[in-house]
């Protein structure tokens, strides 16, 4: 295989696994977030809560895959860029950190969104301190 056809192959495998690793992460978290988001305050808040969370972790995978930027100093035409394999097996892995690194980004994200929903469900109040002066 060319470098040529190396980097258009690989190109879009790594976008193939931006989205893949942004849905698993939404499948494996949309249950317990949507239990979560139930505790939110009117009557869209839940819903819409529910409807961005895919978006929310997607997006940002997809985002952290195309701000990796090919060209460098030394290396600034195509030519340059696929001339050497190894370069391109860098970027690919610097690609596929970024994406890590930006659904990392997103999950913290979500779970401060969430701490905000539980935080302001209950009325701002610290139960402990309610049960406390019950006694």
């Amino acid at each position: 295989m060319t470098n040529e056809r190396y980097l258009i192959v690989s190109y879009f495998v790594c976008a193939a696994l931006a989205i893949a690793l942004g849905v698993v992460v939404y499948l494996t978290l949309r249950r317990s977030f949507a239990g979560v988001a139930e505790a939110a305050p009117g009557k869209g808040l839940p819903s819409m809560l529910k409807r961005l969370l895919p978006c929310g972790l997607v997006l940002p995978a997809l985002f952290g895959f195309v701000s990796v930027s090919y060209q460098s100093c030394d290396r600034t035409t195509y030519t340059e860029i696929v001339a050497s394999r190894g370069y391109l097996v860098a970027k690919n892995q610097e690609q596929i950190s970024s994406i890590l690194l930006s659904i990392l980004v997103a999950v913290l994200f979500w779970n401060l969104v969430g701490l905000l929903i539980l935080r302001f469900a209950n009325g701002g109040r610290d139960e402990s301190k309610v049960r406390q002066m019950d006694d």
